[in-house]
């Protein structure tokens, strides 16, 4: 009974092993480590060119620990003689498989458009009557540092959009680092008389109703 008993310990014990190198085997050469693709963008990613201008697009390079991996560009082809924003999408994949992608816009600006500044300091009509500073920052493309208008704005409200004609806007999705962020049924009124300008848009992000935002120029 002793030498059977010790017979059956040994076994027991040496299983756990036998288990540990069959796992050691079915993962041998697999990556327990992965890079993921790191991407550099020469230029801006928000672009704006004037009808009728050229863009060149700069390109996307992406790296995975330091070596060049390939980039797969995909989305809008930028026509410049049609106002509107436009977006470009450049994706790279690592040896596990594991993919990323990061974006650029380019808005093609018409020319009442481009000759307009909407700068200023806008306040919220309704809620916490939180103020939007709007800046133009190229042709046609402007920042706003409070998007829903909440009490006090910052980086984590803070977007880029367009005017591209008339006085249609566009805030296409973008993640500003903190949140995605877009608005749409997005307008803007110029001053007429003693009515201040005005802009009205929908935020798209979890944080924010359904219901459009009007904001009156200070």
């Amino acid at each position: 009974m002793k030498k059977n008993s010790l017979k059956y310990f040994f076994l027991l014990f040496a299983l756990p092993f036998l288990f540990s190198c069959e796992r050691d085997l079915e993962t041998e050469g697999i990556s327990r480590i992965t890079n993921y693709p790191v991407f550099d963008m020469p230029g801006e990613q928000f672009m704006s060119v004037p009808v009728g201008g050229t863009f060149n697009d700069p390109g996307v390079t992406a790296t995975e620990g330091g070596a060049s991996i390939p980039v797969t560009k995909t989305g809008d082809v930028v026509d410049t003689s049609t106002p509107g924003v436009y977006v470009m999408t450049y994706t790279a994949t690592n040896k596990d498989g594991y993919s990323a992608s990061t974006k650029r816009y380019v808005g093609v600006i018409a020319p009442d458009a481009a000759a307009a500044d909407l700068s200023g300091n806008y306040k919220r009509n309704a809620g916490v009557f939180g103020v939007s500073k709007v800046t133009k920052v190229g042709v046609g493309l402007y920042t706003t540092d409070n998007v829903g208008g909440v009490a006090v704005g910052g980086p984590a409200t803070s977007i880029f959009f367009y005017n591209p004609t008339g006085n249609r806007l566009v805030g296409p999705e973008q993640n500003n680092g903190t949140g995605v962020f877009a608005v749409t049924n997005a307008t803007y009124s110029p001053a007429a008389g003693t009515t201040p300008a005005s802009y009205t848009w929908t935020v798209i992000n979890p944080g924010y109703g359904a219901a459009p935002r009007t904001f009156v120029k200070q």
